[in-house]
């Protein structure tokens, strides 16, 4: 039986939620066109060009039918009499029904682009948001890491250094003592230095890979039996890219995460097996679920981030009150 652990983790929640950052020039992250700049005027240029184009083409049907379509008539009746009423109309009713369906498929490719260009200012502002947020979210870690080394590491390695020093005039027994003392604090210094060194990047996925590192990680959230925890690990054929590895080892770390801090789950199932040339990634769990439509937390975007910068998928199926499925697909081996 395995379960989540209750202690604080600060640092790893930030790491798992660092999505891949965006295109960065010589400054910074590549300025996005704002809603009124190039993309906007030229929007608005083909709008202006399109109704104009409609316009004049139906001035032009106007036109031929008020001017043409008479003179037509008149020149047409000397040679075919009563006829050539019918003939005209046979004569002008194809090319007014042309230049109506040039109006109408000019109007709708204006509303389509109109449609693509809100879609496209919609992700450039989602874009703009998510940039913002990665630059907290990387000066929170950087804190969090400076206060870990000052606080902790910092203040043990000064208190073996006193120890150190005020070992001299002590008895026999006195030193002992002291020597004890400084090697239980180097041995919390050297559990909590492997403690960050896991959360920057666990040495289980670079020294026995994903299926290892990802039972490694599942055990040691679930050890304590509740959510039970189902591990359908199944052993890859090859070892896939070393990004493929850790995006798959972050994205199944930020869901299990989630399992545990929100979804009031009893049973949570892992899956991961090859399919193909790719890597499919499913957790499963039967907690409360969730609206996806309103929920757009910084963990799953990067979830998503991670799989589709690789060229894969990410999937949830979820509802409120029938639990939660997340599923990634990864290659096996990334392009390029």
């Amino acid at each position: 039986m395995l379960v989540a652990s209750n202690s604080s983790e600060p640092l790893h929640d930030g790491m798992n939620a660092i999505p891949p950052s965006p295109p960065a020039g010589p400054d910074g992250p590549l300025a996005q066109d704002p809603p009124n700049g190039r993309a906007g005027l030229r929007a608005r240029l083909r709008g202006r060009g399109g109704f104009l184009l409609c316009v004049a083409m139906a001035a032009l049907a106007v036109a031929w039918m008020a001017l043409v379509a008479p003179a037509l008539a008149v020149e047409l009746r000397r040679w075919f009499g009563d006829a050539a009423h019918w003939i005209a109309n046979a004569l002008s009713l194809p090319l007014v029904a042309v230049l109506l369906f040039l109006m109408l498929r000019r109007t709708c490719s204006d509303a389509r682009e109109e449609e693509l260009a809100t879609h496209l200012h919609r992700q450039q502002q989602e874009l703009h948001a998510l940039t913002g947020r990665l630059i907290d979210v990387q000066e929170k870690e950087r804190r969090t890491l400076s206060r870990e080394l000052h606080d902790d590491i910092g203040q043990a390695i000064s208190a073996m250094k006193m120890s150190a020093t005020s070992i001299e005039g002590e008895d026999e027994a006195g030193r002992r003592e002291i020597v004890e003392e400084i090697v239980v604090i180097a041995d919390s210094t050297i559990a909590k230095l492997r403690d960050i060194s896991i959360l920057l990047r666990p040495p289980q996925l670079d020294a026995l890979g994903l299926v290892a590192a990802l039972r490694w990680q599942c055990e040691r959230l679930f050890r304590s039996g509740s959510p039970m925890l189902e591990l359908d690990l199944t052993p890859l054929p090859e070892r896939p890219d070393p990004a493929v590895e850790l995006a798959c080892f972050r994205i199944a770390q930020e869901a299990l995460t989630n399992v545990l801090r929100h979804s009031g789950a009893s049973q949570v199932t892992v899956i991961l097996a090859p399919r193909g040339e790719e890597i499919l990634l499913s957790i499963i769990d039967d907690g409360r679920g969730f609206d996806p439509d309103s929920v757009h937390g910084l963990g799953l975007i990067a979830m998503r981030e991670r799989a589709t910068h690789l060229g894969g998928t990410f999937d949830i199926e979820t509802v409120p009150g029938a639990g939660t499925c997340i599923r990634a697909t990864l290659p096996m081996r990334v392009a390029g």
